[in-house]
């Protein structure tokens, strides 16, 4: 492009530019104030409630607010008295016949079945460190329950 046409496009755009403000401009004013209807309290309010929206004062709302709050308080108390009562733990009792072939793995999963180990892979590893996966034996143990530690079971059972 030579200078002359360079400086011509330049002028066009500016042209354009001036042209297309000043209609904006112009346009604007008049259709802004003719865009809004004023509304009345009343008229908004039916016009919400039409819509399906409820509308409440101020101070009805905070009272509804806090008996929701005295309600939840109320709630919670009521669930730790309920928590407080029942402190009471569960303890599962049983008596575990070792048969053989059967391995540490299936020992541990007997005894989650049976509620006394929370799980069976932790009881394969506590056997596993110890290093009494291969000395397991058939036998009937005596009285297994959930309160002994895994060191108590591990002894009953090797």
């Amino acid at each position: 492009m030579s200078p002359k046409s360079l400086r011509s496009f330049a002028c066009g755009l500016l042209v354009a530019a001036v042209a297309l403000g000043a209609v904006y401009f112009i346009q604007g004013d008049g259709a802004s104030s003719a865009a809004a209807p004023e509304l009345t309290e009343d008229e908004m309010k039916q016009s919400l409630a039409e819509a399906g929206y409820v509308i409440e004062q101020q101070d009805t709302w905070d009272q509804m607010e806090s008996d929701l709050q005295e309600a939840q308080a109320a709630l919670e108390d009521a669930t730790q008295n309920e928590d407080g009562d029942s402190e009471e733990r569960i303890v599962y009792r049983t008596i575990l016949h070792v048969q053989s072939g059967m391995t540490s793995i299936d020992v541990g999963q007997m005894l989650e079945e049976a509620g006394i180990v929370d799980n069976a892979h932790d009881f394969f590893d506590a056997v596993d460190e110890r290093g009494l996966s291969n000395e397991l034996k058939p036998q009937v143990t005596g009285e297994l329950s959930s309160e002994m530690s895994m060191d108590e079971i591990l002894d009953e059972l090797f």
